[in-house]
Parts: structure tokens; C-alpha cells; sequence
């Protein structure tokens, strides 16, 4: 198709098309899930559309065509822009053939009309469909730090899983803070052990940030046998000196210090890293009184077992 460049032959099949209200009222209910930002919007910012929420979703046949003309007017190449008419063809309601056809028509790139599909889906929060497209070898490393977010983050998407695969397949750089604690608090629900591993690798100020986050993900878990399992996992690791200062300052005059159990977490961490005679104290009195599930006794028995069988 030569002519894309042309309104009237690109949306032949109906010149006067206009989005339907229930299209518009989606959208924009997507839009303020994803902190006001859809990704399509992001992609006409990056070629060149000023104030993309100005055009899309376009409000009358008017305003699709203006935005036809935003994108036919940018100095990018010719494949980026059919990759965003593609985007605007696949939002016909009932009409994704007319999309399809298109696609095939200008010989897009299978990794650009990869992208678009799984942005799209991403847009409309149809994340067990958009699945399909976020591992996919080809697809193109674009705006990896903002689908990781949505990812983590919206509303609609309760897989924690997803977005760890999206990271672990994608290797995608993560260098904003608010996406630094989104992954981190899907990790921490992962593996106690891997996101206290993860966190290492941040800088100095991000990682006592995380740390914190973590004793707090873990402590403020669902009541029950799986936190307290989370929270053994928590106090055996191999804290470093700073980390043991971090643990114990957090849960005992930080924010932390109001947590299901962190008064008994420091005593148990305590007996765990050999300073049992400077805790006992505070293990007397805090051990099994302030949060019965996880049976914090207990594991200062099996703390004083493992500590007399290292010793043989």
C-alpha cells in the first residue's frame, strides 16, 4: 500500500470513522491505570507527535484525521510510521482484519508488528494475551523499563510471575528507583533469598532502601505458616556487619519497628549471629508474645540446636 499517506484510502472501508464512545471511556480507563501514560502515547512522543493525549484517543473523525497528519508529517521512517497506523487500525472494533491486511500490505517488519500487538495488548491490560509477544526473540527492546512497570504495578495484572519472566527473558537495564521497588517487591515475594541477593547489586542507598523493604514484605506477610517460613528464611541469611546494624535499627527505632514480630525477629536474629548474651534479655521478653503465628520459640530452639551441631 503506497498510498497510506492518504486518509481516505487507508480507512476506505469507512472515511467518515470515528471512535465509539465505549472505545474512548476504555481507553482512558487504561490510560489513568498506567499513571496516565499509555504506551502507544509514550511511542508517538518518541517520533515526534507533540501532545499525543491531544489526538488519541481521537474524540471525533476530525481529530483521526489530525493524528494521521501527525504521524504522516513526522520525520521518522516510513515503517514506524505505518507500525502506528497499524496501532490505530487494530483499535476498529471487530475490524482487526483490516489491521492484518494492512500489516501485510506495506511489508512491515514481523519484529515491528510483534511490538505493536504486544503493546496493544499492554494498553488494554490483556496481559495473559500480551504474554504471547513479551518473550518473543524478535521482539524490539522498546520502553523495557515502562512495560516492566505496568507489569508490576497495574491493577489488573495479578500474576506475579509475569513480570519476572518478562526480566529474567529480557535482561532489561533498571536504573529508575520506582521500577527498582516495583521488581524488587515481586522478587521479595519470589525468593526471600534471591531478592536479598538482588539487592546487593544496587547502589549503597538503594540497597539498604531495599533491605528494608524486604524485612518489611516478609514480616508484613499474609499471617500464617508461609510467613513463617518467609521469616526463618529472612533471619538465616548471611547478613554482612552493616546489614546486621540495618536489621536490627529498622525493626527496633525505625519504621520497621511496628511490624508483626519485629521486636522477636532482632532476639531470634540475635541468638542466630552468636550475640545471644547481649539479646537475652530482650529475648525473654519478647519471644512468642507479640505474634503467636510464627512461633518465634521455636525457632530459637532450632536456632540453639543448629548452633550446638555446628559446634560438633
Amino acid at each position: 500500500m503506497d498510498d497510506f499517506e492518504n486518509f481516505d484510502t487507508l480507512f476506505a472501508t469507512d472515511r467518515s470513522f470515528a471512535y465509539g464512545e465505549q472505545t474512548i471511556t476504555k481507553i482512558l480507563k487504561s490510560r489513568r491505570s498506567v499513571d496516565n501514560e499509555l504506551l502507544i502515547e509514550k511511542l508517538l512522543k518518541t517520533l515526534g507527535v507533540e501532545r499525543p493525549q491531544d489526538f488519541y484517543p481521537p474524540r471525533s473523525n476530525q481529530t483521526l484525521r489530525d493524528l494521521h497528519s501527525q504521524i504522516i508529517d513526522s520525520p521518522s521512517p516510513n515503517h514506524h510510521k505505518q507500525s502506528l497506523l497499524y496501532y490505530i487500525l487494530k483499535d476498529i472494533p471487530d475490524n482487526n482484519t483490516t489491521a492484518s491486511t494492512f500489516a501485510r500490505a506495506v511489508y512491515l517488519p514481523e519484529k515491528y508488528g510483534i511490538f505493536i500487538d504486544c503493546i496493544w495488548l499492554l494498553d488494554r491490560g490483556d496481559f495473559e494475551n500480551a504474554l504471547d509477544y513479551l518473550t518473543e526473540p524478535v521482539l524490539i527492546p522498546t520502553f523495557p523499563e515502562e512495560i516492566l512497570y505496568i507489569l508490576c504495578t497495574h491493577p489488573d495484572q495479578r500474576d506475579d510471575q509475569l513480570p519476572l519472566a518478562y526480566y529474567y527473558t529480557v535482561s532489561p537495564a533498571v536504573t529508575t528507583p520506582k521500577v527498582i521497588s516495583a521488581l524488587f517487591s515481586k522478587l521479595a515475594l519470589s525468593s526471600v533469598t534471591d531478592a536479598f541477593f538482588w539487592s546487593r547489586k544496587q547502589g549503597e542507598t538503594s540497597h539498604k532502601n531495599l533491605f528494608e523493604q524486604l524485612i518489611t514484605t516478609v514480616l508484613n506477610g499474609p499471617e500464617g505458616a508461609d510467613r513463617a517460613r518467609r521469616s526463618v528464611e529472612l533471619i538465616h541469611l548471611p547478613f554482612s556487619k552493616e546489614e546486621e546494624t540495618w536489621f536490627e535499627t529498622y525493626l527496633t527505632d525505625g519504621k520497621g519497628k511496628s511490624l508483626p514480630g519485629a521486636k522477636d525477629a532482632v532476639a531470634v536474629r540475635g541468638m542466630a549471629s552468636g550475640r545471644g548474651s547481649t539479646i537475652a534479655g530482650r529475648a525473654e521478653t519478647y519471644m512468642g508474645k507479640s505474634d503467636h503465628t510464627m512461633e518465634w520459640s521455636s525457632l530459637g530452639s532450632s536456632y540453639e540446636q543448629d548452633s550446638m551441631t555446628s559446634a560438633r
